[in-house]
C-alpha cells in the first residue's frame, strides 16, 4: 500500500490531470523545524480547494509515531474536531475527538527510530472550499502509518469557524521537530 500512495504522490506532483492540479509552493527542510506553515493563502482564492502532499519524520527518539497537528489561521482555541479510521489489514480502529486546539492526524509522523528503513511518512491532505466564508472548513487526510506493518489511515477534520483559510500550520505533537528532508507541497485544485 505504501508504494501505491507514494506513486500517487509522485504522479500528482507533476501536475496530475491537465489543469486540475497546480503546484503552488514547496517547503523542504534543510534543518529541523518545529512547524511548517503556508501563509498568504488568500492569494490563491481562484482555486476551489487546496491539497498538501507531504513526506515527514520527527526527531522523537521514542518507539511510536506521533500525531501530525494541523491548525488554520493560527487559531489555537478549542475550535477543532477530528475523526479517524485506521486499517491494519485484519481490523479497523475508529478514533475521534472534539473541542480540540488542533486537528490531530493520529500516529502519522514516524519518530527517529521507527518506520520501514527509518523512512518518512507520506500523507495527502485536502482542504475543501478553503476560501468559502459561509461555512466551516473541513479537511480529509490519507496517511500510511510508519510502524513497519501495512496500515493506512483515513482521517477527517473540522475547523469550527467560517473564516476563509489564510494560513495552514503543520507541527508534530509532543513538541518535537520535523527533521531535515521533510517536505510539504501546496497544490491548488481547480
Amino acid at each position: 500500500m505504501s508504494f501505491m500512495l507514494l506513486g500517487i504522490l509522485n504522479a500528482q506532483a507533476s501536475g496530475g490531470a491537465a489543469g486540475a492540479f497546480d503546484l503552488l509552493e514547496t517547503t523542504t527542510l534543510s534543518t529541523s523545524a518545529s512547524s511548517v506553515t503556508f501563509s498568504g493563502l488568500g492569494a490563491y482564492s481562484d482555486y476551489k480547494h487546496l491539497q498538501v502532499r507531504a513526506l515527514f519524520k520527527s526527531n522523537d527518539a521514542g518507539t511510536i509515531a506521533n500525531a501530525l497537528n494541523i491548525r488554520f489561521n493560527s487559531d489555537s482555541g478549542s475550535n477543532y474536531a477530528w475523526h479517524a479510521l485506521q486499517g491494519t489489514g485484519s481490523s479497523v480502529i475508529a478514533l475521534g475527538s472534539d473541542s480540540r486546539p488542533e486537528i490531530a492526524i493520529q500516529n502519522a509522523v514516524p519518530d527517529a527510530s521507527s518506520g520501514t528503513s527509518n523512512g518518512f511518512g507520506p500523507g495527502v491532505f485536502d482542504i475543501l472550499d478553503f476560501s468559502n466564508s459561509s461555512k466551516n472548513t473541513t479537511l480529509r487526510a490519507l496517511v500510511r502509518f510508519p510502524d513497519g506493518r501495512i496500515r493506512v489511515g483515513l482521517s477527517s477534520g473540522l475547523w469550527n469557524d467560517t473564516s476563509s483559510v489564510t494560513s495552514i500550520d503543520f507541527s508534530v505533537a509532543g513538541s518535537f521537530n520535523f527533521v531535515s528532508g521533510t517536505r510539504f507541497s501546496l497544490i491548488g485544485v481547480k
